[in-house]
């Protein structure tokens, strides 16, 4: 089963400073039918207090739909961050996510707030998947980090996010994090990054992602990847940044074409 364009998603992350009505009819033009949420630090992050059909509308109309969602940190207040967390994964669920990805202020707490965490989506009869993701300068770095809380969570509702962008960015290809990952994978995210651990244009970088698409494939994996391009520093990077987000999605429906397994 070839991976297909139709999997890909966009990112909050690629352009931070605006709203989710700026940004979703940027993604729309460029052809992207899909949107990853957050649940803070981006302009377009959504908010609880906000009733769903609010934003169920907002992207009907620009036809788009929300894939999955990063959920508020466990933090040291186990007890209150937890149902935190929950709170935004029933969220998630109304808004048509189908994955959450799950974070924690330290390793400690991933794996101890894991399994009340775990057990309060299942008892809300949530049918909504969690997974941990690594990113660089978090308490998931690593691959070290990342099979430490794997194997302090140990419990195979807890999925992972192969997160090629942010493996690369510390000297790690992609293939090294599948190896660890392999079945828990329940989401992609992909970036071009450069030999500096920059990311930079796609096409231009050094990750090998007709290896990837191949090795998709061939586990035949139908979940989403999430495209992400982090050239907006400032805003006057905006307009450069729209521009290679849609180079990107045309170099990656190529990339698609061509795979074989």
């Amino acid at each position: 089963m070839a991976i297909s364009s139709e999997q890909f998603v966009s990112s909050p992350a690629c352009i931070p400073q605006m709203t989710l009505e700026q940004i979703l009819p940027i993604y729309s033009r460029m052809g992207f039918k899909k949107f990853e949420l957050f649940s803070s630090w981006c302009k377009s992050a959504v908010n609880i207090a906000t009733p769903a059909k609010i934003y169920l509308d907002l992207a009907r109309a620009n036809g788009i739909g929300f894939t999955s969602m990063h959920l508020p940190p466990i933090t040291d207040d186990l007890e209150n961050s937890v149902k935190l967390a929950v709170s935004y994964a029933k969220f998630a669920q109304e808004l048509g996510a189908k994955v959450v990805l799950y974070k924690a202020t330290t390793r400690e707490n991933y794996i101890r707030g894991a399994k009340p965490f775990l057990d309060a989506i299942e008892e809300a009869g949530l049918q909504i998947v969690p997974a941990i993701q690594n990113h660089k300068g978090t308490p998931v770095t690593t691959l070290e980090d990342f099979r430490d809380v794997l194997q302090g969570i140990e419990d195979e509702r807890m999925k992972t996010v192969l997160e090629v962008g942010h493996f690369q960015r510390i000297g790690v290809p992609w293939q090294r994090g599948y190896d660890l990952l392999a079945d828990s994978i329940a989401l992609v995210h992909i970036n071009e990054i450069d030999l500096a651990g920059e990311s930079v244009p796609y096409g231009t970088g050094v990750v090998d992602f007709a290896g990837l698409f191949e090795q998709l494939s061939r586990a035949e994996y139908t979940g989403d990847i999430v495209v992400e391009l982090e050239l907006a520093t400032r805003d006057s990077d905006i307009d450069r940044t729209i521009e290679h987000l849609g180079k990107a999605l045309q170099y990656l429906r190529v990339i698609c074409k061509g795979v074989t397994v």
